[in-house]
C-alpha cells in the first residue's frame, strides 16, 4: 500500500507544479499536462480502493 501512497503523492505534486506553471506562463500545454496527471491520479486512487474492497471481500470467499 505504500506504493500507492507514493504514486498519489508524486502525481499530486506533479499536478500542482503543472498548474503553477500554467498560472505563471499562461501556456495551455501545462494545463493539458495537469489534467493528464489528474486523470492518472484518479485511476491510481480507484485501483487503491478497488484493492481494499477485494481484500475485504476475500474474507467472505
Amino acid at each position: 500500500m505504500a506504493v500507492f501512497r507514493l504514486l498519489v503523492t508524486i502525481l499530486g505534486l506533479g499536478f500542482l507544479l503543472s498548474m503553477g506553471m500554467f498560472t505563471l506562463s499562461g501556456d495551455l500545454i501545462w494545463r493539458q499536462r495537469a489534467m493528464q496527471i489528474l486523470k492518472w491520479a484518479v485511476v491510481v486512487g480507484l485501483c487503491f480502493f478497488g484493492l481494499l474492497i477485494l481484500r475485504r471481500a476475500a474474507v467472505f470467499i
